[in-house]
């Protein structure tokens, strides 16, 4: 209990420092309603406000009214799925918030970022919300469809540091590494901060569409015609592809809010109770192979729990997907709000490799 305690402390306090970023850039705006929201869903069936406990609808209300409020004052996306587990839930909308809206990224670089992930997923949910953020942002629409169709898009289309955001993040959603080349030349066009925040960002949006593509989440009945299929399924051999040129270690960047939030949020789950070492280790094993190409050692010996764990995880990070079996096994053993943990552990264990690969080194986990 007092790890806890202390884990929760240190989240609060990175988490602080990035909503007071958003705060002091997004003006006070009246408070919205929740009351009559009802949520959506195919897996976890949409949850109305009337359903919600106290935990969740304190979750829902964060969520609302906030910086996302600009775009999104339904809570459509992921959060019927991370009000499952409130806290966590709560945790992983703060910090999403404070990624995008903290950045210093251009609208058009915060979607060029989002685009790899939800391409890179085929998460069709994200795309039909992003895709339109693109446009608005001034994007070409011959860059988001060649993009939606698996092609190049023509990076002439673009400005130097737009172009250089889609780099950066389109190589390490599809290599996972970043070669030395974009490593150059997008850190001397971006910066420091923005460099690190475009990566961070394309990260946090896998978290986002694993976590609808797990749910299945649906388009909204009023999505135009045509709009479920816009985004072109990517064959197996498309998910992965070795790095186009050198990968050399670097000296490691300054470590920002985002780093000590992120590792916060996974010590925090590391100290979730309901989550056993082995289940840990399980994730972290998945994880470590989509990373690094290469298969740890197996444990000598783990529970039914972990070989759920260990199958619902490479499944997901292997196929972007899950398919009724391996889902309601997962469900079974974990329950709503365990599982929830489990995907949140995939997704922050992720962030992490992120911050390393641009730093041109293999993943590392310590829960492995």
């Amino acid at each position: 209990m007092l790890v806890r305690r202390v884990v929760c402390a240190m989240l609060g306090v990175a988490l602080t420092a990035l909503v007071a970023r958003v705060s002091a850039q997004t003006p006070p705006a009246q408070k919205l309603p929740i009351e009559q929201i009802q949520l959506r869903g195919d897996r976890f069936h949409g949850l109305s406000y009337a359903e919600m406990t106290p935990e969740q609808r304190v979750m829902l209300d964060h969520t609302v009214n906030s910086a996302r409020a600009v775009t999104n004052t339904t809570a459509n996306g992921p959060f019927n799925v991370l009000l499952r587990s409130p806290e966590i839930g709560d945790l992983v909308q703060q910090l999403g918030n404070s990624i995008r809206f903290a950045s210093g990224l251009t609208p058009a670089q915060r979607e060029l970022a989002t685009l790899a992930a939800g391409r890179a997923w085929t998460s069709r949910y994200e795309w039909y919300a992003h895709a339109r953020y693109a446009a608005d942002a001034g994007i070409p629409a011959a860059v988001v469809d060649a993009i939606a169709a698996g092609r190049a898009p023509d990076l002439g289309a673009l400005s130097k540091d737009e172009a250089l955001t889609w780099r950066l993040a389109e190589e390490l959603m599809f290599t996972r590494r970043v070669t030395d080349a974009t490593y150059h030349d997008a850190l001397a066009a971006l910066g420091e901060q923005r460099f690190t925040a475009a990566a961070t960002l394309a990260a946090h949006y896998e978290l986002v569409s694993m976590t609808l593509n797990v749910d299945r989440y649906p388009l909204p009945s009023n999505a135009p015609p045509g709009a479920a299929e816009a985004l072109a399924a990517l064959p197996q051999s498309a998910l992965y592809r070795a790095p186009a040129g050198p990968v050399t270690a670097r000296p490691a960047l300054p470590t920002t809010d985002y780093d000590r939030a992120i590792e916060a949020l996974r010590a925090r789950l590391r100290a979730d109770g309901d989550l056993p070492d082995d289940v840990r280790a399980a994730v972290s094993h998945a994880v470590l192979y989509q990373w690094n190409r290469m298969r740890p050692a197996a444990d000598a010996a783990h529970s039914k729990m972990a070989g759920v764990a260990d199958r619902f995880a490479s499944e997901l990070l292997a196929t972007r997907a899950v398919s009724d079996e391996t889902f309601a096994a997962a469900r079974d053993a974990f329950g709503e709000r365990r599982l929830v943990n489990v995907i949140v552990l995939i997704g922050a264990s992720n962030l992490h490799c992120a911050k390393l690969a641009l730093a041109g080194n293999a993943c590392s986990l310590d829960d492995h």
